[in-house]
């Protein structure tokens, strides 16, 4: 014979919330872990990162390396001297390149308007003013040197400073012309 038991519905659902217990202890008990776990990794990671940035002070404060970073500060300011001095001399290099009045063209055109009656003696470049000096065999000559040397489009102004013919050998005159050049900028 069979016995029957009234309880029996009773006793499954008791079952059912132990189960269900069983699972969200089980799942709160995992979290701790982790959560525990990570904690505990984190704190040794974070002791050995502080652990090693000990070591690099203790070495960076060694008399050796702070030698050394003086050193490389001084060689920073020295470049950076450098470096300024070295804008300041390309500008300067620039603007001297730039204002380069005198050139070749110039000297060949100059060498075009000189007589055959002439020569030079000395030719001075200072800043935009040419002067020369030479001599002539007679004064037309110096004068067609003046008009010549007008003519050409980088003058702004030639004047005959003087002619002279004491300080020449007979029958020669020294002369002195002064060019200003243009300002060509």
């Amino acid at each position: 014979m069979k016995d029957i038991n009234f309880f029996k519905p009773y006793q499954g659902k008791s079952k059912e919330k132990i189960n269900f217990k069983r699972y969200i202890y089980g799942t709160i008990i995992i979290v701790a872990i982790l959560i525990t776990g990570t904690f505990a990794v984190n704190t040794v990671k974070i002791i050995m990162l502080n652990r090693s940035i000990e070591d690099y002070n203790n070495k960076l404060s060694a008399s050796e390396i702070q030698e050394q970073l003086k050193e490389a500060e001084d060689v920073n300011k020295q470049i950076t001297v450098l470096k300024q001095y070295d804008s300041a001399l390309t500008d300067v290099a620039i603007s001297v390149k730039n204002r380069d009045n005198v050139s070749d063209i110039l000297l060949m055109d100059i060498s075009s308007t000189v007589p055959s009656e002439l020569s030079f003696k000395n030719l001075d470049i200072v800043d935009n003013t040419i002067t020369i000096k030479g001599v002539a065999t007679n004064r037309s000559a110096v004068a067609e040197l003046k008009h010549n040397l007008s003519s050409l489009s980088k003058m702004q102004s030639v004047y005959v400073n003087s002619i002279d013919s004491s300080g020449a050998v007979e029958g020669e005159y020294s002369f002195d012309i002064k060019c200003v050049l243009k300002d060509v900028e």
